[in-house]
């Protein structure tokens, strides 16, 4: 991919790694992870785990959204003084892999009082594994997600989830591709789309904890 862009008009979306011969455009993914903790710690809740997608260092993309949003999460536990309960569990984002993730947490011996989920199919998934373990949504375990899918809004209880602004991104890649095209700009831009929190009925304050 960066051999064609040295010669080929290119806008790389959603990966977080700026170079001088592509633009780049991408959502906040640290902030995003980070407004998560911040309204699941003023709920109540000291025990946040994150489930989230490896994210690989390796090759061209040393900044993957899974890489960033783990550092935002990281970074807001410390902020609120719970280093000791940071909590990452690598899972891949399918319902299958979010399904697994929340057996293997919910049944810990100290399990989460609340998990967010890099991808809102993940947080299906966990829905899952807690309905099976008997548990309720909100009143057992806070569940967030990311992505802001309509399997969000449709899911069975109304899943939290992160809204990346999609539309946006899309629209200023646009922009960028076109200034690039017609001559307008020559220098390499990135852009950075604040994230906006969706709160719908998953997320409340843990019950005797």
């Amino acid at each position: 991919m960066l051999a064609t862009a040295a010669s080929t008009p290119t806008v790389v979306i959603g990966h977080h790694n700026s170079a001088d011969i592509h633009d780049s455009v991408a959502d906040a993914d640290d902030i995003g992870a980070s407004l998560v903790v911040d309204h699941l710690v003023g709920l109540g809740h000291r025990d946040i785990a994150l489930v989230t997608a490896p994210g690989s260092k390796a090759g061209q993309w040393r900044r993957t959204p899974e890489i960033v949003l783990t550092d935002g999460y990281t970074e807001a536990m410390r902020r609120h003084g719970l280093e000791e309960h940071v909590h990452v569990h690598h899972a891949a984002y399918s319902d299958e892999g979010g399904f697994k993730a929340g057996l293997t947490l919910l049944t810990a011996e100290h399990p989460p009082t609340a998990i967010m989920a890099g991808a809102d199919v993940a947080a299906l998934g966990i829905y899952r594994a807690a309905h099976e373990l008997g548990l309720r949504i909100p009143e057992d375990l806070s569940l967030v997600g990311y992505n802001n899918t309509a399997l969000a809004a449709l899911a069975p209880v109304q899943l939290s989830s992160v809204d990346q602004a999609g539309q946006e991104m899309g629209a200023a890649a646009a922009r960028m591709l076109l200034e690039r095209v017609e001559g307008r700009r020559d220098r390499a831009m990135r852009a950075t789309m604040p994230p906006r929190p969706v709160l719908r009925g998953s997320t409340a304050a843990p019950q005797g904890r």
